[in-house]
């Protein structure tokens, strides 16, 4: 494997040195059927640069980014890098059918980053119609060629603490925070994944994750500017057929995936045994599984189902990672197998203490390593004292290094709650066990149940094996009755039959837990919102299915007193 050519402060910077050291390294597009060399993008950047200039885009200025998974949509991004400005790829789903409601929100963005510019392409032509109605202030800028040649001489000179990205989240409930990453940030981010992945640029990396997502646009940049070439699908292309994209890596001798954890059930659920077993996937080096949490189902299922396609146990590789990380936190070694241990989860919950135990003892509660921190990154477990905890015990996890966010746009308070004296808190909770990471959850998550803990996805674990249960979809939430009674909340999806579903979720999680105040609520199938990225959105669900009657289809009220009587 060739040696790593990621250099540079910036990543126009970077670019450039790029486009000379591999000028033929190639970014294809399938879905979009097209590509672009390193060395065209080095040019036709610098044009798309000029013409950002042109349309009123000034050095500092944040602007939005609607382009499609296309050669245009690198042309737009270094163009603006290299004019300057910084970047927010707006969080907009694909096929998305309520103009409207994504008007409202990017034009909420926009508002709190104080955009005045924003690329939109015309495969987007009707919401640029809504925005242009929301926002007349809003400058509308359409997407440069890619086969533009334009002097960098005369750009602007980008120094590396200007910022390079804002990543904002959906603002679907609140107002969106906007993640300050400087050029300086984004490429020791950029460092860290290419040291601690052992990245090489005789990597193919194929992708398919939505470039708002941090494990989208930071990961694709740590092979793009190392000299790897890439593949990017649009997610659709993936969610629709997941085979036509297995086949596309097996064709290309891809190395590299990334994904979250129900993308690779996605690709089992759909993908014929026999379909994966006459592929070629022997080339296949690392499978990341991050962005929600691991589980070790997926893992052993996924390493047995691709077996027989020459994968290697080692290339499923559970890693931790947020934006505020510029993506990456911990990852394992290459070319380990990933560890799974089973700990006590009554204990877990109770005192915080990571015993282990056999998988088969009735309260194990399987644990998948996450790795160690990353080339440039510390990383500690804090207890509720405030104290750094001890090992296998249970804390808050903590980061600080290069990669880690400068703050929150415009917002010092959020800033300020983030930090703890130098150091980043994440809002999860984990430990560590023989230096390794083990992530259990969201802090702000945690079920409390009459002063004892429960871990949501313990309870999710037991509700989605019940059948009747559409594609195992459910969530759980510290909920409470009509008295403030506190209890276990748990929002299933089904179709048929849902006073049953109802009747053997309550029975089988109050059995499981061992404990009587719970509340099932049965909602019809796709009704649980997910975030931009994928992951169950349990706070939201909670909120609006203890509020919305109309969204439940058993039980019409949060009383348990009619689920007993049923």
């Amino acid at each position: 494997m060739r040696p790593a050519l990621l250099d540079g402060e910036t990543l126009g910077e970077s670019l450039a040195r790029l486009a000379k050291a591999s000028p033929d390294s190639r970014a294809r597009f399938p879905t979009a059927g097209d590509d672009i060399t390193a060395a065209d993008l080095d040019s036709a950047s610098a044009a798309a640069a000029h013409e950002f200039l042109r349309a009123g885009v000034r050095p500092g200025d944040i602007v939005g980014v609607l382009v499609p998974t296309a050669a245009r949509f690198f042309t737009t991004i270094f163009g603006l890098w290299r004019a300057g400005a910084a970047i927010s790829v707006l969080p907009v789903q694909a096929g998305f059918s309520d103009v409207r409601a994504v008007s409202h929100r990017v034009a909420r963005i926009a508002d709190v980053a104080g955009m005045s510019h924003l690329v939109l392409d015309s495969e987007y032509d009707e919401l640029g119609r809504e925005l242009a109605t929301a926002r007349a202030d809003l400058t509308l800028v359409p997407t440069p060629s890619p086969g533009g040649v334009g002097d960098l001489r005369t750009l602007p000179a980008v120094e590396p603490d200007s910022l390079a990205v804002v990543q904002f989240t959906s603002g679907s409930t609140s107002l969106p925070k906007g993640v300050m990453l400087p050029h300086r940030t984004t490429m020791a981010g950029l460092r860290s994944c290419v040291v601690s992945g052992a990245f090489s640029p005789d990597d193919v990396f194929v992708q398919w994750v939505p470039t708002f997502h941090d494990m989208g646009l930071i990961g694709l940049q740590s092979h793009w500017l190392n000299g790897a070439d890439v593949h990017v699908f649009a997610p659709i292309s993936f969610l629709r057929r997941p085979g036509a994209v297995l086949e596309h890596f097996a064709a290309h001798r891809g190395t590299v995936i990334t994904g979250p954890n129900f993308s690779y059930d996605h690709l089992l659920d759909n993908v014929p045994a026999e379909q994966l077993a006459a592929l070629d996937l022997s080339s296949w080096r690392l499978a990341f599984n991050g962005a929600e949490p691991v589980s070790s189902a997926t893992v052993r299922r996924f390493t047995e189902a691709l077996a027989p396609s020459g994968v290697d146990p080692s290339v499923m590789y559970p890693v931790y990672g947020m934006a505020e990380a510029t993506l990456s936190i911990s990852y394992p070694s290459p070319g380990d197998t990933a560890t799974i241990r089973a700990v006590d989860r009554d204990e877990l919950a109770r005192t915080g203490t990571a015993r282990a135990v056999a998988e088969s003892a009735p309260a194990a509660k399987p644990v998948v390593s996450v790795g160690r921190a990353v080339h440039g990154i510390d990383l500690r477990i804090v207890g509720e004292d405030g104290a750094v905890a001890a090992d296998g015990v249970l804390g808050e996890i903590q980061i600080a290094g290069a990669s880690v966010t400068t703050g929150y746009f415009r917002d010092p308070e959020a800033t300020k709650a983030a930090f703890d004296n130098g150091w980043l808190r994440t809002g999860d909770l984990g430990f560590l066990l023989d230096g390794e990471l083990y992530v259990t959850g969201r802090r702000k998550e945690m079920i409390v149940v009459r002063g004892q803990n429960f871990f949501p996805d313990d309870v999710e674990k037991v509700a989605r094996a019940v059948p009747g249960v559409y594609r195992r979809r459910c969530v759980a939430f510290s909920d409470n009755d009509a008295d403030g009674g506190e209890r276990i909340g748990v929002i299933v999806e089904a179709g048929d039959d849902p006073a049953a579903v109802y009747q053997e979720v309550r029975r089988r999680v109050a059995a499981e837990l061992d404990l009587s105040q719970v509340q099932v609520y049965v909602v019809k199938p796709r009704w649980i919102p997910r975030t931009t990225s994928g992951k169950w959105q349990r706070v939201l669900a909670a909120r609006r299915v203890t509020t919305d009657l109309d969204a439940r289809v058993f039980p019409t009220t949060g009383s348990s007193e009619q689920g007993e009587r049923v």
